[in-house]
């Protein structure tokens, strides 16, 4: 027995220095960086928990004191490592203290009922603790090593216990019941609250009102409102029970309780649900009538009710109002209680809304909520959805409660929150034709203090009180805003539009020419109004008053202006506006109105844009006015008038011309099914076209080659397309006769480019080589006796030998020795003309022709005409010996060969 109680104190001793150990170790790390470095001795003695020699007896007074002490300080630390962890593995660490000082105190204590009735209060505690921070499974062990120690003393202990134990067997169920609920089991916590039912005894009611609350609030916030109003009716009978003696502390629990309640049988539909609402509501209403937690509840109720208890909301409101602290918690469940209304009943959310602004947040410091119920308020009155009397009354009291007040005016980002939403709904006011009322809002935002409106804002609102003053026939007001601007805003072209069409609208068009005036001198800055304005004028039946933008459009025109179909219906409706003036036969006007539409074709006619119909209306105008004017007016406009009628007839035909012939080409392509019969229909379209324009243009000055104008440029450029097609239309109907005509017709006008066009069109037809050879001398004729100068002095004396060498191999090609010998010739011409070393004919073609021409000679001795072959071969030596020192060795050597051939 002594042995074995030596051993005993042995074991406790070690059990002491373990764990005055782990206090030191724990305590040091903990204070220094934190629970995280304490891991790996958790780890450690976790590990080992189970192995430790825990004693077996019991020690001296003296030693187990220490280890109570030591017990507890290990508890209370262990507690504060689990309150800092935030992840599950720590939370497991942060236990294992706890663990420890449960199971020393369980082996130490086993046999002893006073020291049994703390280890099994340690192991609820414990158990309780790991199950509020989730470690369920933990949790559970514990609870299974608490049962087997509570058996044991409801069968060892005597009846002046049993209280006790009675309390410790209830905590015991209320901890089994928690963990249960957490586990997803709400039947076993269900059965197992039962027994806690049966045992618990007054002082145990708090206790049990915690855990219903607790899992009340848990299953209301997961909505489950059936549990949560089942375990909240448990939580508010529990207090019920210890109602004799209830402390502001446990009428809070109560206030809780209930209104959670409330909260749960809400959303249940039952009638057991609705006795318990209706109980719980009377409980409030007697016990809780002044709480704003209970207030802000009956809030909820009549928000569900507002059509028919809307008075009572609004009352209820003001209550909850003058009971409110505005802070931001609070704030917020009103601006939620107050939106639920917003569906129901939209005049009650106004009035709603204008309280908690009037009555609450106008005197406070709140003034980012002031300004958000304010931007809401705004909102809701301007928008169109919600029937609403007085929207701008409601506005504008409102503004001048909050001034009256002591508000200053309103931040600039609030103001342009509010003033854009003024403006959407001024917007749809105008599209619903209430010109009246949306210029009332335009000059409430104008003139409202409050708002911080600025300059450009300003300039927005001010264009649209003259936008809806206009509509509404009311020019004075549209006068006084335009005047009210500053100088740099009345030369807006926005606003000067816009009273020039209120000005027309009132008849004042004296005023009108003088607005317009005004937006014509701000240049391009006026572009895009001054068609609207030519239409406003046409609208007011002002004819001439609508010519004036559009002759300043044309007068300013330029390429990036408009699309080229607006171009077009800009000048038929200036000349029809002057044709309709002109036909009023007021003889004072005439000439003017004549030099104006003039000035319009004398535009249209620099314009490439027009299609072929419109040239052909502007031809047949032009001519209509002058055929109306020419025995009242200048007879040099009338001749001008006709002239231009000529020119877009032109015009018109070119464009036929251009049209034609692509379509033409088309019908050509092998790989598009072409139809010869069409081909040819478009070809004829293409000639007759040809014509007209060449009648025009060969009668037209200056195309002699003298200094010609830009105008006649373009005409020039024209006539070298339109010669380019009638040639491909005279070769392709095979009139050769023709194309000759037509190369020599161009020589005063010929250029590098049209020599070009013309030798293409004609080596790539399918005519004989001898028609070909023929028209390609005509060109090389041409470009060697055109006086035209637009032949490129640097590049013709490259153009004139490649032409010639074409010349000279189709003919051979074609044995028409006739015109190879002449293109032989003219090769020595141009080689003999050509003394200037910079215009000298090319070597290359000088080597290539005097070979070639000396190889026909060799031909011509074999078939023995020496006459022909001494001719050809001393053509070859001499074209040979103007190729200078390039051909020198070649015209020796041509010497060499002619002399054998002698």
């Amino acid at each position: 027995m002594a042995t074995s109680s030596g051993h005993s104190g042995v074991e406790a001793e070690a059990l002491l220095e373990l764990a005055e150990q782990l206090q030191q170790h724990l305590k040091n790390n903990t204070s220094e960086t934190g629970t995280s470095t304490t891991s790996d001795a958790l780890s450690l003695l976790d590990k080992y928990l189970n192995r430790l020699p825990l004693v077996s007896a019991p020690s001296s007074i003296t030693i187990r004191r220490q280890l109570a002490a030591h017990g507890v300080r290990l508890w209370n630390t262990s507690a504060h490592m689990v309150s800092a962890v935030e992840n599950t593995s720590s939370l497991c660490k942060g236990m294992t203290p706890s663990r420890f000082v449960f199971k020393y105190l369980q082996d130490l204590t086993s046999c002893y009922s006073k020291g049994s009735q703390r280890a099994l209060i340690a192991a609820l505690r414990t158990a309780r603790s790991c199950t509020e921070h989730g470690l369920f499974e933990l949790s559970q062990e514990i609870i299974g090593i608490a049962a087997i120690r509570l058996d044991r003393l409801e069968r060892s202990t005597d009846e002046s216990d049993k209280l006790h134990i009675l309390s410790v067997t209830a905590e015991y169920y209320m901890a089994r019941v928690y963990l249960a609920w957490l586990q997803g089991r709400p039947d076993i916590a269900d059965h197992l609250f039962t027994k806690i039912q049966t045992i618990t005894i007054v002082h145990d009611q708090k206790r049990v009102v915690d855990l219903c609350y607790k899992i009340g609030i848990s299953a209301l916030n997961d909505c489950l409102y059936d549990d949560a109003a089942k375990w909240l009716e448990r939580a508010l009978s529990a207090c019920e029970l210890s109602s004799s003696d209830m402390t502001q502390l446990a009428k809070n629990d109560e206030l809780l309780i209930l209104h959670g309640s409330v909260q749960a049988n809400l959303h249940l539909g039952s009638s057991a649900a609705k006795e318990c609402l209706r109980k719980a509501l009377c409980i409030l209403e007697s016990k809780y009538t002044n709480a704003r937690a209970v207030k802000m509840l009956q809030l909820e109720l009549f928000a569900r009710e507002v059509p028919s208890k809307g008075k009572e909301f609004l009352q209820m409101l003001h209550d909850v109002l003058n009971a409110l602290e505005p802070n931001e918690a609070e704030l917020k469940i009103l601006a939620f209680y107050i939106q639920k209304v917003r569906d129901l009943d939209i005049n009650l959310y106004v009035h709603g809304l204008q309280q908690v602004l009037l009555d609450k947040l106008a005197t406070s410091e709140q003034q980012e909520w002031t300004e958000r119920i304010l931007i809401t308020l705004v909102w809701t009155l301007t928008n169109t959805c919600f029937h609403i009397q007085d929207r701008m009354s409601i506005l504008c009291d409102t503004m001048k409660s909050l001034a009256g007040c002591g508000r200053g005016p309103l931040s600039e980002d609030v103001t342009n929150a509010c003033s854009i939403l003024i403006w959407k709904y001024i917007d749809v006011t105008l599209s619903k034709g209430d010109f009246y009322l949306a210029e009332q809002w335009c000059s409430f935002v104008l003139e409202e203090p409050m708002f911080q409106i600025s300059l450009d804002n300003r300039m927005i609102f001010l264009k649209k009180l003259i936008t809806c003053a206009s509509y509404g026939s009311d020019a004075c007001v549209a006068y006084t805003a335009f005047d009210t601007m500053p100088e740099e805003c009345r030369r807006c072209p926005s606003a000067l539009f816009l009273i020039y069409k209120a000005a027309l609208d009132n008849k004042d068009f004296a005023k009108g020419h003088s607005y317009l005036e005004s937006l014509c001198q701000l240049g391009t800055a006026s572009r895009t109004y001054l068609l609207p304005c030519a239409a406003e004028a046409l609208r007011s039946g002002q004819t001439l008053l609508a010519a004036k933008p559009l002759q300043h459009l044309i007068a300013n025109l330029n390429d990036n202006f408009l699309e080229g179909k607006y171009i077009a219906s800009l000048f038929i409706a200036i000349i029809s506006l002057i044709s309709a003036e002109l036909q009023k036969g007021e003889k004072a006007k005439e000439e003017e109105l004549l030099a104006q539409v003039i000035s319009v074709f004398e535009a249209g006619r620099s314009l490439i844009r027009f299609s072929a119909i419109e040239l052909e209306w502007f031809a047949q105008r032009s001519y209509n006015i002058a055929a109306q004017a020419h025995a009242s007016c200048d007879s040099g406009r009338v001749v001008r008038l006709l002239d231009l009628s000529i020119q877009h007839y032109v015009h018109c035909d070119f464009i036929k011309i251009v049209r034609s012939t692509a379509e033409a080409r088309t019908e050509r392509e092998p790989s598009l099914k072409a139809c010869p019969i069409m081909q040819q229909k478009y070809y004829e379209n293409v000639q007759k076209s040809v014509q007209h324009c060449r009648v025009y243009i060969q009668h037209r000055p200056q195309i002699d080659g003298t200094p010609i104008q830009h105008e006649d440029s373009e005409w020039l450029r024209k006539n070298r397309i339109i010669l380019s097609v009638d040639l491909e239309c005279a070769i392709l109907f095979n009139q050769w006769d023709r194309v000759s005509s037509i190369i020599e017709e161009s020589k005063s006008i010929i250029d590098n480019q049209l020599g070009s066009v013309f030798l293409d069109c004609i080596l790539r037809c399918k005519a004989s080589v001898t028609y070909t050879a023929q028209a390609v001398e005509v060109i090389v004729l041409v470009l060697r006796t055109s006086t035209s100068p637009y032949l490129k002095t640097a590049t013709t004396p490259t153009l004139i030998p490649r032409f010639i060498h074409i010349l000279f191999q189709l003919s051979l090609n074609g044995s028409d020795y006739r015109i190879a010998e002449s293109a032989l010739d003219q090769a020595l011409s141009v080689a003999r003309d050509n003394c200037n070393p910079a215009l000298r004919y090319p070597g290359e073609e000088i080597q290539w022709m005097a070979t070639v021409a000396f190889n026909r000679a060799v031909d011509l001795y074999l078939m023995s005409d020496n006459e022909g072959c001494r001719r050809w071969a001393e053509k070859a030596i001499q074209l040979a010996d103007f190729g200078g020192l390039e051909c020198e060795a070649l015209g020796k050597l041509l010497r060499e060969k002619l002399g054998k051939l002698s």
